[in-house]
């Protein structure tokens, strides 16, 4: 069964982390990351290196191109020891300013040793978006969001198609009788 982990409170330590593991499962859903099923150690697409060696340069790029903070050891945990998790990022003003709030998909007990350093919620059910209508509307929150990320071109493309779908879904419903 999947749950969903959430930091209690605003805790920089758990959004770094978690901001790493999103970066990480991004680069593995876009091929930058070769992280096959049948290999225990997953590797940077360009590398000519195998094995731990090729983990470890990996681990170091992501450490020095993101800035990360996430230590070797948990990096391990999430990226080779349990590979069926998830993070998933949500725009949130729950702690009076805008910001993005990462939420943990695994099975419950995956992570129990990692979790135990942090204050969360868990629930079965993913958590809903917390923006307060009445101060910010859709557009601005959007755009807020965009500034704070600090997105790559090809992620400012994937948002875009996302836009243009919908648009394209909305148009259909008004264009129908």
């Amino acid at each position: 069964m999947k749950t969903f982990f959430q930091s209690l409170d605003k805790n920089e330590q758990w959004d770094l982390e978690m901001r790493t593991l999103y970066i990480t499962q991004n680069l593995i859903d876009t091929g930058e990351i070769i992280s096959k099923s049948s290999c225990y150690y997953p590797r940077l697409k360009e590398t000519n290196k195998r094995g731990r060696v090729a983990f470890i340069e990996l681990y170091k790029r992501i450490k020095e191109t993101y800035n990360q903070k996430l230590n070797m050891k948990d990096f391990e945990l999430f990226i080779c020891k349990n590979k069926d998790w998830k993070i998933h990022e949500q725009p949130t003003d729950r702690h009076g300013y805008l910001n993005i709030e990462y939420i943990l998909e695994t099975e419950i007990g995956s992570f129990e040793d990692y979790l135990i350093k942090f204050e969360y919620l868990s629930t079965s059910n993913m958590p809903s978006i917390t923006i307060n209508e009445n101060e910010l509307d859709n557009v601005n929150a959007i755009k807020n969001v965009c500034n704070n990320l600090e997105m790559k071109k090809i992620e400012y493309i994937e948002l875009i198609k996302y836009f243009v779908d919908q648009l394209e879904q909305a148009s259909s419903l008004v264009d129908s009788p």
